[in-house]
């Protein structure tokens, strides 16, 4: 697939969403981090709320026309949307409208705008954030989360280790 198909196909599925729906979003993002240390719960949820919303303006706002035409890896594409189908667990409404809206906002981050899936404003546990070295993103905590439920395989980021080597 061409990164302007896919494009117009998350563009098109973006339509979809009400402001009802992102209100979900967050009750599920909320729902979601109660396990998170208290510290770091509300920073969480706001800042992957203000990426979510972010990315689904850029989206709206964009234009195919300003989507370079390269080739997506569609092996490595379902892949990711066969991963995120995979965390559902209850299908509570809340959930749906998470689940849906991931399977717009990180094909494109990862696909075509080349971005991570994480904003690089959120601070991980730890007190650590993704850096930004040029057009390269180097993330704290990829190495320790590279499993069959994580979507850091994904990631347009590196390793910091591979910063800390350079």
């Amino acid at each position: 697939m061409k990164a302007r198909e896919l494009f117009k196909k998350l563009k098109e599925e973006i339509k979809n969403f009400s402001i009802y729906d992102i209100m979900m979003v967050r009750s599920f993002i909320e729902k979601d981090a109660k396990y998170l240390p208290p510290k770091y719960k509300n920073h969480y949820v706001e800042a992957m709320m203000r990426y979510f919303i972010e990315t689904f303006n850029e989206i709206k706002k964009k234009s195919v026309d300003e989507i370079q035409d390269e080739d997506i890896d569609d092996e490595k594409l379902n892949k990711m949307l066969e991963r995120i189908e995979r965390f559902r667990k209850y299908y509570t409404p809340d959930e749906d409208k998470f689940i849906n809206l991931s399977k717009i906002i990180c094909p494109y981050l990862a696909f075509i705008a080349k971005k991570p899936l994480h904003p690089t404003y959120l601070t991980f546990p730890g007190n650590v954030k993704i850096i930004k070295k040029g057009n390269t993103y180097y993330c704290p905590v990829k190495n320790k989360q590279l499993n069959e439920y994580s979507l850091c395989e994904f990631c347009v980021c590196r390793s910091i280790e591979e910063l800390k080597n350079n």
